[in-house]
Parts: C-alpha cells; structure tokens; sequence
C-alpha cells in the first residue's frame, strides 16, 4: 500500500506544482532596462605638481640622436599593509605613475616595464611568421642595432604608510544641540633613484614623503516633546586620496630628479606646485591672449616663439615670467650674444651651426632671452 493516501498525495502534487509556477524567472525586455548612474565625467589626472613637470618640457624635453633616454623599472611596494578583506593598502601602480611623470616633461623614453608583446613579435619574426604588408606575404626582418637602448632608467618603492601619525576631537553640547569635530593625519614615502644603465653608477636619489589629513565634522539636534521626538544629525567626512598621495610624492621626485641632475633652476617651475587650482585654471584661460600671458606670473605653457611686433627691441623680457630681466647692450654686445647663442646647443639634442644659422630673428632673440635666464644650458651628465 501507498505510505500517503491518495487524496492527500494529490494535494501535495498541486501544491508542489504551483511554487514551482510562482518561483519561475519573470520575463525581462529591453524597455525595462535599467540605466546606470554615469556621475562624474572623465578628467585628466593631474595633481598640483603636474604644471611643474609640463614646465620643464622645452627645458629637458629635446629629441634627436643625442637625447638622453628613460627608462622605468620596478617600482614595487615595499610597505607589506594588506588587508583580509580588501587586499593592498597601496597602490601596486607605482611604475606607471612614474612614467606618466617623465611623459609630462617630454623627456625620450624606451619600454622596458613590459616588454612582452615586443618579445613575442621578435620570436614570430625570427621564426619568419609575422609581416607588416599582409598583401605581399613579406615576413619581417630583422636587423640588428634597430632598437634603441637607454641612457638612465628609475627604480625604486613605496616604502612608508603610517596610520594615525596624530588625531585629536572636540565634542561639545549645549541643552539641545551638540557639534564634534575630529581630524587625523597618516603619511606615505617614495624612495626613487636614477641608475646608469651603462655603468649601474647611481645619478640621483630621491626619498619623500607627504602626510594625508582626514577630518570629520558632525551636529545634532536632539529634543524630548511631551508628544514626540526630534532628533537631527547632519555630518561631513573628508580625506585625502592615498593613492593620489602617492601620486603627489612620485611626480615631485621625478622633478627634482630633472632639475637636479641638468643643474636646472627649479624656482619658476616650482612655484607653479604652490598655486591654488583655481589659479591655474584662471591662468590657462589668460593664455589666449599674448598681452595677459606677460601680466600673468604663472604660465603654463612655453611661450611663443615669435615676439610682438611692437616691442621694444632694446628691452629682453624674461619668456616665463614677462618681467623685464635687463636692457639690451650695444650693437657689438648684441651681435656678439647672437653669435654665441648661435652655438647654443639644446639640453637633450643638439643642433649643428648651419642649422642655427638658418633660424629666423625672432627665434634666435627667443634663446637669447632663455640663455640670460637659465644660463648655458649644460648636458644631463
């Protein structure tokens, strides 16, 4: 005999059959799509140290056969923070934001970070399976000496990240309202040196550090009616990014590592780190105009090549600043400056005295002005 009796078999049948219809995938179209939330817009990622570095472009950022080369090696974390839950404390990005550092100098730069993709094709064209005219069937050659190597390369680490360097709060309440304010500080540090590539002598050096401030700020309203309660509480929290910290450090050591090593004076680029964004951003809107690019003091962009037309040509006007740096000499003294800015050779590349010879007025007047400024621009040694 059965175990259950039928009717009851029955019924559990059904009942079976129905929670099963009910927990059945419900039908989905494209109408009922869901768009999501886009939020903020994509900007660049700069920090107040980028206008210094893209200062340093027509100082450092020459190309030719004779221009020094980068290159970036690993820059790992050497702090050991690491979370169960959430994994690295730290960024594990270090080396790249050291490259996208030197590419706002202009320096030259070669990969040697990740050079996989490159080792791969050599073994295809080795093996004579890769071409770069797919119509003819042509495999790649290759030849020796075609790669270039480099002349310096960064190494380095994230070497510090310490919690809670200092905190404090004040609380206070007065009958029905109470406010507190708290605040911590947390610091991060970047040891980065430049190498010889040919030698592995050591050129530079660059170990520092930057603290990450936190704040907290919270009110409230609390009261007992004889018919209900009233409780309001409003509160701001505020931190500093870590990893835009990182950052900060990461792109004023590669500054210090240029000035440094071509004995650069880093004043006039420098002060750009110290202006407040909204500076900035009202300097590059003053850039239309050449008459507001001499007034303004910060200026982001190198500045044009040809002079105004109705300058005096016995005053020389500081190309950074728009200050007036000093009064032209004698025909003989100006003719002997433009003889000898005729030899003037550039910081990375260098340029023969035919060619110089072939720049126009205006272009020699321009280097003359940067020679008074900077002085003879010496090699990176």
């Amino acid at each position: 005999m059965s175990r259950y009796p039928l009717p009851k078999f029955a019924f559990i049948s059904v009942l079976a059959a129905s929670i099963s219809a009910c927990t059945t995938l419900p039908s989905f179209s494209e109408a009922e799509y869901v768009s999501p939330f886009d939020g903020a817009s994509v900007v660049e990622n700069t920090t107040r140290y980028s206008p210094a570095l893209e200062c340093l472009k027509p100082l450092v950022g020459g190309r030719g056969p004779s221009a020094k080369r980068f290159a970036v090696g690993r820059v790992s974390d050497f702090t050991g923070k690491e979370d169960l839950v959430n994994g690295k404390r730290i960024t594990q990005g270090a080396a790249l934001m050291v490259i996208s550092a030197l590419a706002k100098t202009g320096v030259p730069m070669v990969e040697r970070f990740d050079p996989s993709i490159a080792d791969m094709e050599l073994k295809y064209a080795d093996n004579k399976l890769i071409t770069d005219n797919p119509e003819s069937k042509a495999h790649r050659q290759i030849f020796s000496g075609s790669l270039p190597g480099s002349d310096y390369h960064i190494v380095g680490g994230i070497t510090e990240v310490n919690y809670n360097i200092r905190s404090g709060s004040l609380e206070s309440s007065i009958r029905f309202i109470g406010a507190a304010a708290r605040y911590f500080v947390m610091n991060v540090a970047v040891d980065l040196r430049v190498v010889n590539t040919k030698t592995l002598e050591v050129i530079n050096v660059q170990s520092l550090q930057k603290q990450i401030i936190g704040t907290e700020l919270n009110g409230g309203y609390f009261r007992l009616f004889s018919d209900g309660l009233v409780d309001i509480n409003a509160a701001e929290r505020t931190q500093e990014p870590i990893q835009k910290g990182v950052r900060m450090v990461i792109e004023h050591a590669v500054f210090n590592m240029l000035t440094e090593m071509n004995n650069l004076s880093a004043q006039s680029c420098a002060r750009l780190s110290a202006a407040k964004p909204s500076e900035l951003r009202s300097n590059q809107a003053a850039d239309s105009t050449p008459v507001k690019q001499k007034l303004n003091p910060i200026v982001l962009t190198p500045p044009p090549a040809a002079m105004p037309s109705k300058q005096d040509p016995n005053i020389l006007i500081d190309p950074y600043t728009g200050e007036i740096i000093r009064e032209a000499g004698s025909s003989t003294a100006g003719a002997s400056s433009q003889s000898e800015v005729t030899e003037l050779k550039g910081l990375f590349g260098s340029g023969n005295s035919a060619g110089a010879s072939q720049e126009s007025t205006s272009n020699t007047t321009r280097e003359m002005q940067e020679k008074l400024l900077w002085g003879s621009r010496p090699q990176i040694r």
